[in-house]
């Protein structure tokens, strides 16, 4: 890591987080191994640091100045199959260390690297079975005392249900494990657990193993105060008297309640979002926006303020609401340009005010005619002191006498519907005929109760006359014409509001580290969380233990020695050198087989390691292509790749024995004599079994040429050829002689 870019002012001054990169891969069925007794021992140990919070910053402050980085050694130890195969490839370690000290830069901690990277070949440890206690048997041999210890295998088999376990937290090792599916430049898995090191518990801690859906079937309707560990679960509520959030869960204000939702109920957590209805113990949801603004459609009667009917909208595709979701309801009406709120309370708080929608749905929450368990007493939602009354005139016929069913009004949006069954007129005169199309007035009347607030008429006409004493009645479907699909009745539009208290909730934690949301989400810490994790460091003790690290930038470009670009390596053990940079304490190398096009061929042979060294040795397969390349880098400067060496390219032979390959224009060749001195020629002798040629080449022992080729011409038969070998030293030279058909290669060994 370029220091220069991370020199930091001011320890730990916390202010509101940058968010961090958002490039990641997906794991939304991931989760971490830290169980609930060991999330239990990280809680304690964070409660106890904030309780010795004044102590632990005085001896901060006695102990170095307030205005330096912390830096913590990592040592990370590569683990392999016994057979020393399939282990996290060191490029990927390098780039998630990179990764962490962005993400901690903001609370001024640098990782680095305490050495190169170890490599445990043990099966053992590869596959980790918690069952077992084999791989935390290992890792307790395998660690190295002060530095933080990072093992990276395969797999954890652990007893959690559901999803990949990518990585644990033990306090009982003081260490950390990660599969190396969840170890690269993108992942959180690191950040997360070296959060749990650093004594931060889980967002949703006390839920572990549990899920929301299957928690409230046991409950009635409302989420219980305490989860099946026996921690209390955390309100939403912050302040007021409500809040519980010092002491529940991971015990901290400014990250939001979270019962597991970015891993458990697997739809929840398709995105970074919490897309379902659950609420807290007090009945607030997690979610308010899935509630819809408006009741879809209700009902109410003449003479009566009571709704009868009101369906209640669950815009949440996810989750049905659960009984006991607390629910504001308001019913207004509208005259004009002003808009007064009849009456407004809270459903979901008490036994009687229960209530149903499946996801994605409407419900009727009051069904006067059929009151069920999850249904809201009739009764309850109404319009106050207001309501509805009708009045039926025939000015023009003061004999005319009415008998008008009961009037039903329902509201669908904005269009507001009048219901009348029938309506019965009697000419009471015992001389007068009233006239066919008479008027006949239905005055809705809009009261509070004590005087009329507005009023609007509907107007009908007899279709017969009616003599003395005769009567008509007005069906449902006469009344309908000019009473449905208004815009108001009596001169008035109604509406009701519905949505959740505490509405600006969004409830998800999604974007904490300490989550379970997948690593595209969590991309920080809160303020709370960077406070403990300073409390933790100093009570380590880590403010004094580390110093900073050799603060040298890397400015020279690795050049690599041997093998050069375009050498042949003749024995697959080959060496590999390069020069020493300066600032340099230790060298990435990557050495990888190829394709014809250059490029790394998948699944083939790959050779990657950290070394102090400038000069290392390793056998590689033999008759193929390679390419290699060397990174300088110290503890702190690992991150810039512009001072990687060029990639070079070579081949690698097995030359270290006569190789007598017969191709289909040689018959046989030979070397003679062989060892031979540097005093005395030697013969090269072919028989070929057709007319050709064949370039021959000499090189030493690391694939370098020691003399210019040529071209020997072949006849059909036995072809021999002097080669003077005065000006070469003692030593293993290999002859390759190359026709159309391949080449041959021979040892030559030159004597003193």
């Amino acid at each position: 890591m370029n220091k220069s870019l991370n020199i930091i002012v001011l320890f730990f001054t916390l202010f509101a987080f940058a968010t961090l990169s958002n490039a990641q891969s997906h794991h939304n069925h991931a989760k971490c191994g830290v169980s609930i007794d060991e999330g239990i021992s990280i809680k304690n140990r964070m409660l106890e640091n904030r309780r010795n919070k004044a102590e632990l910053l005085a001896r901060f402050e006695s102990s170095r100045s307030n205005d330096s980085t912390v830096f913590v050694p990592l040592q990370f130890h590569v683990v392999n199959k016994s057979d020393g195969t399939g282990g996290e490839k060191i490029s990927d370690i390098i780039a998630n260390l990179c990764r962490l000290n962005d993400d901690y830069l903001h609370l001024n901690i640098e990782f680095y690297l305490a050495g190169p990277v170890r490599t445990i070949n043990q099966d053992y440890l590869y596959n980790n079975d918690f069952s077992t206690g084999l791989a935390n048997y290992f890792m307790g041999l395998y660690k190295i005392d002060g530095v933080v210890n990072i093992f990276i295998g395969n797999q954890i088999v652990s007893g959690q249900s559901g999803g990949t376990t990518l990585g644990y937290y033990t306090s009982g090792l003081d260490i950390i494990y990660a599969i190396r599916g969840a170890v690269n430049g993108s992942a959180t898995t690191l950040t997360h657990e070296l959060g749990h090191f650093f004594s931060l518990p889980h967002t949703f801690f006390g839920w572990e193993n549990s899920n929301y859906a299957d928690v409230m079937t046991g409950t009635n309707g409302r989420t219980p105060s305490f989860t099946l560990s026996g921690w209390p679960v955390e309100n939403i509520a912050r302040g007021g008297g409500n809040d519980n959030c010092t002491v529940a869960a991971d015990g901290f204000c400014d990250t939001e309640p979270n019962y597991l939702f970015g891993f458990f109920g697997g739809a929840y957590n398709n995105g970074c979002d919490y897309a379902a209805t659950a609420h807290d113990p007090q009945g607030y949801m997690f979610r308010p926006e899935m509630i819809a603004p408006n009741a879809t459609a209700f009902k109410f009667t003449e003479d009566n303020s009571s709704l009868t009917e009101m369906f209640l909208k669950n815009n949440s595709t996810k989750d049905k609401l659960y009984p006991k979701t607390k629910i504001v309801i308001e019913t207004q009406y509208t005259l004009g340009a002003n808009t007064t709120t009849m009456w407004q309370d809270t459903i979901g708080d008490s036994d009687t005010t229960d209530l149903f929608v499946a996801a994605n749905s409407t419900n009727d929450i009051i069904s006067a005619s059929l009151q069920s368990s999850l249904d809201v007493k009739y009764g309850f939602i109404n319009m106050g002191d207001y309501y509805l009354d009708v009045d039926v005139s025939a000015p023009s016929a003061p004999s005319l006498n009415f008998n008008a069913a009961q009037a039903n009004y329902t509201i669908t949006g904005a269009a507001h519907d009048i219901a009348m069954d029938s309506l019965q007129v009697l000419n009471t005169s015992t001389t007068l005929t009233v006239a066919a199309n008479t008027a006949v007035i239905i005055s809705d009347i809009f009261t509070d109760g004590t005087s009329q607030i507005s009023t609007a008429d509907r107007s009908f006409t007899l279709p017969v006359a009616l003599a003395p004493g005769e009567t008509h009645t007005f069906t449902a479907s006469d009344l309908q014409a000019g009473s449905t699909g208004l815009s108001s009745i009596a001169g008035v539009s109604f509406n009701v509001n519905t949505f959740a208290p505490l509405s600006d909730t969004t409830g998800t934690t999604s974007e904490n580290v300490m989550s379970y949301y997948s690593d595209a989400c969590a991309t920080l810490f809160s303020p709370e969380q960077g406070d403990a994790i300073k409390l933790d460091i100093i009570a380590r003790a880590y403010e004094t233990l580390y110093p900073e690290p050799s603060n040298i930038d890397i400015t020279d470009v690795a050049t690599v020695n041997t093998p050069s670009d375009s050498a042949i390596a003749p024995n697959p053990l080959v060496n590999f050198t390069w020069n020493a940079v300066n600032g340099a304490t230790m060298y990435y190398v990557h050495i990888y087989e190829i394709n014809f096009l250059g490029l790394p061929i998948s699944g083939g042979d790959d050779h990657e390691f950290i070394t102090t060294d400038i000069d290392v040795w390793r056998t590689l397969e033999a008759n193929s292509v390679y390419a290699w390349e060397v990174k300088p880098i110290n503890s702190t400067f690992f991150c810039d790749n512009s001072f990687t060496s060029e990639k070079t390219i070579f081949w690698v032979y097995d030359w270290t024995v006569n190789t007598e390959k017969v191709l289909s224009d040689i018959e046989s060749s030979k070397v003679f004599p062989n060892p031979s001195s540097a005093d005395e020629n030697v013969m090269l002798e072919i028989n070929a079994s057709v007319n050709g040629k064949a370039e021959i080449s000499i090189l030493n022992a690391i694939g370098q040429s020691v003399m210019p080729d040529f071209v020997l011409g072949l006849s059909k038969g036995t072809n021999l050829q002097q080669i003077n070998t005065s000006t070469l030293n003692a030593g293993l030279y290999v002859i390759n002689i190359k026709t159309n058909s391949g080449i041959i290669s021979h040892k030559l060994v030159i004597k003193d």
